[in-house]
């Protein structure tokens, strides 16, 4: 079980750093330097935040079924 839990952790943050990305790449063609390494890193925030969200109630989750 393990495995899969970190199976699906990494899949989670791979897809949240495709995300950050994509739109850091969408921004670019169309804003200076500086403002382009603002908003990457307002999005790879958002992005941490996320996942930090998606840790948190994946762990409330399997501690709950768990103690079952």
């Amino acid at each position: 079980m393990k495995q899969r839990e970190n199976s699906a952790a990494g899949m989670v943050v791979g897809m949240a750093a495709g995300a950050a990305l994509g739109a850091a790449g969408a921004m670019m063609a169309t804003q200076s330097k500086r403002q382009m390494r603002r908003n990457v890193r307002k999005v790879m925030k958002g992005a941490e935040n996320a996942v930090m969200q998606l840790d948190k109630m994946a762990t409330d989750f399997v501690e709950k079924h768990i103690d079952c």
